[in-house]
């Protein structure tokens, strides 16, 4: 359930993609997921509107959550910054020096577009409904919940997934993922 949930919303590839060393906090996770879902749900929105039905969630309501989704991200906004740059550095530590010298106004376009992005090439279509079903079922939960909840699954499923394979709990999250222990 919880790898199927990190994956419905579709950002484990996202942020696997940035992150292969740093790891996140439980805070720093729900601050990223937090700002980046508005992007997520429209890229995601953006990849399945050719294969899902016209009364599909995302179809109907798709632009109505990322609306209300938009409206706290800004003052996650900090913390998602020190988080992506972290994560920025992590893969690549040239790029994420200059990263960090961007002001927000250039920082934040350039986060929006590459998560938007990077979300609708990392679906494959026949997830589109099981993804469209997980929107409409947390899409009640306001957005920082929705995010927490989504960082404690990918906690869950990476540490489950370590145990099955390793015999021994570890933080290694999904695709690279890495939640820092407490």
């Amino acid at each position: 359930m919880a790898a199927g949930l990190a994956a419905s919303v579709a950002f484990c590839p996202t942020l696997a993609s940035a992150a292969t060393q740093a790891c996140l906090t439980r805070s720093e996770a729900r601050s990223v997921l937090t700002y980046s879902l508005p992007q997520v749900i429209d890229g995601t929105a953006r990849r399945c509107r050719q294969a899902l039905p016209a009364d599909a969630f995302l179809s109907t309501h798709g632009q109505e959550i990322v609306q209300r989704y938009s409206g706290p991200r800004e003052q996650y906004w900090p913390q998602a910054r020190s988080a992506f740059l972290k994560l920025s550095r992590g893969r690549d530590e040239g790029m994420g020096a200059i990263a960090a010298q961007l002001p927000d106004e250039t920082l934040k376009p350039l986060v929006d577009a590459t998560v938007s992005g990077l979300v609708a090439q990392a679906i494959h279509l026949e997830s589109c409904e099981k993804i469209d079903f997980a929107i409409d079922l947390l899409s009640p939960l306001p957005p920082q919940n929705t995010a927490g909840l989504i960082a404690l699954f990918i906690e869950v499923a990476a540490r489950s997934e370590t145990v099955a394979r390793q015999g021994a709990a570890n933080s290694k999250a999904l695709g690279g993922l890495t939640i820092c222990k407490d």
